[in-house]
């Protein structure tokens, strides 16, 4: 077996790497430039180019019988340059369209836990959940139209699975992630104040391993969630705490006082010329997701194990600490 991977840099792409490396697979890595920080000390071929140029995903896909696409362009900010629609949708559909071309036989496609409607938030969310309206977040509506694109491969006789993670965190958070930053500066003090709200964490490494089951295991024409357990980000920073021994206690402001801040937030930004600290899609994460997400399915077919949420923080943190993110100004 030989897997093209895309999004070789990137948070998952990186842990994707270490669980192929584990299993001695072949594997061809697509990144993006030269950050080849997540293929250090790891076998692998390396493809340099964008999803989007001509010619990219040919090199990457020649000789390879499965694909892993795993390069997207996560935004909780919009799609003002439209680079979220055309990397998520279009590039799914160049992959899509290349693969086919290239014979692969298995197209194992990343979406989001996003591409399905969170709500009500206290019912059990599984496959069966109704998908991200036309009224949706443009990340959202992204990740819903390439899951759409990779499952009409289905009918075209390759072979698709649609994985659908939470929010993901853990080690091999080279650039780091949002929510690696998140770790990472809560650490450092820098956010005294946070939301009362929280996520549905995932630990890269599970979902890593149940992605490379998906190259043999699960049934084509499939999704897949991928979640592990919801935690408020107070929580999250008293496990930090807990696995640190520092003093870890933010203030959780209410969602009554993030949305006031909202328009100075969003002028600040646009004063300094930088991404806002929070926006109206990172609110709404935060306090409208999903509580009850199922991966029984994913537990079945793809042998997918959840691991304590303790171990995760206990490693990334670790992993942050030996690498030296908690060390930088």
């Amino acid at each position: 077996m030989k897997v093209a991977l895309t999004g070789a840099a990137g948070h998952l792409g990186a842990a994707i790497l270490q669980e192929l490396n584990s299993r001695n697979i072949e594997v061809k890595a697509l990144i993006r430039d030269n950050d080849t920080r997540a293929l250090k000390d790891l076998q692998a071929g390396i493809v340099k180019g964008n999803i989007l140029h001509a010619g990219v995903l040919e090199n990457l896909m020649q000789d390879c019988d499965t694909v892993i696409h795993s390069a997207a362009l996560i935004s909780v900010n919009g799609d003002r340059n439209g680079l979220v629609y055309k990397t998520n949708v279009e590039g799914t559909r160049m992959a899509i369209e290349t693969a086919l071309q290239a014979g692969v036989k298995r197209f194992i496609q990343i979406s989001s836990i996003h591409a399905y409607q969170q709500q009500p938030s206290l019912e059990i969310l599984d496959e069966q959940r109704k998908p991200v309206t036309d009224n949706g977040f443009a990340y959202d509506r992204s990740k819903q139209m390439g899951k759409e694109i990779a499952l009409a491969a289905y009918e075209k006789g390759m072979e698709v699975l649609v994985i659908h993670p939470t929010s993901i965190i853990g080690p091999y958070d080279h650039k780091p992630s949002l929510m690696g930053q998140v770790i990472i500066d809560l650490y450092r003090g820098r956010l005294p104040f946070i939301f009362n709200g929280g996520f549905d964490f995932c630990d890269c490494r599970d979902v890593a391993h149940a992605i490379v089951n998906g190259l043999t295991m699960g049934k084509p024409g499939e999704s897949y969630l991928l979640a592990g357990k919801w935690y408020s980000l107070k929580e999250l920073a008293l496990f930090l705490s807990a696995a640190s021994s520092k003093k870890i206690n933010p203030v959780a402001l209410s969602p009554a006082i993030a949305r006031l801040g909202l328009p100075i937030i969003k002028t600040l930004a646009w004063i300094k010329k930088e991404e806002p600290l929070y926006t109206v899609e990172a609110l709404d994460a935060l306090f409208t997701g999903n509580r009850l997400i199922s991966s029984e399915k994913a537990k079945t077919d793809l042998n997918y194990n959840i691991r304590p949420f303790e171990e995760t923080i206990l490693d990334t943190f670790g992993w942050f600490t030996n690498n030296g993110y908690l060390d930088r100004n």
